[in-house]
């Protein structure tokens, strides 16, 4: 059971941080650009890529380096951007999928 509430606070924590404007403008492009549900889990990688480049790459332009990959409060972060994408592009896509089914559907009548 410790099992399933740390995989649900992982969860809760990547929704969290991805409810943010600049995770939903990426969650938006991913599921606009995403043509089925096959890509989910790349488009959530990539935006979970597209939102690390984003936050660290002023800071490397900058001269303060890389980020520390050998730690594990990277690696922490990363997986709950990642969660956090699964979980916003799934949304969004859902809904695109509805919208696009129903406007033919009422074409159609």
């Amino acid at each position: 059971m410790e099992y399933v509430n740390q995989a649900i606070d992982a969860l809760k924590d990547g929704f969290g941080q991805i409810n943010h404007p600049q995770g939903l403008i990426i969650a938006l492009i991913a599921a606009l650009l995403m043509p089925s549900w096959k890509q989910w889990l790349i488009m959530a990688l990539l935006a979970t890529a597209a939102h690390i480049a984003v936050n660290y790459l002023p800071g490397i332009l900058q001269g303060h380096g890389l980020p520390n990959f050998m730690e594990q409060a990277f690696w922490t972060q990363t997986l709950a951007y990642f969660l956090g994408y699964l979980i916003i592009i799934g949304v969004f896509f859902f809904l695109k999928s509805l919208v696009a089914r129903g406007g033919g559907a009422a074409k159609a009548h």
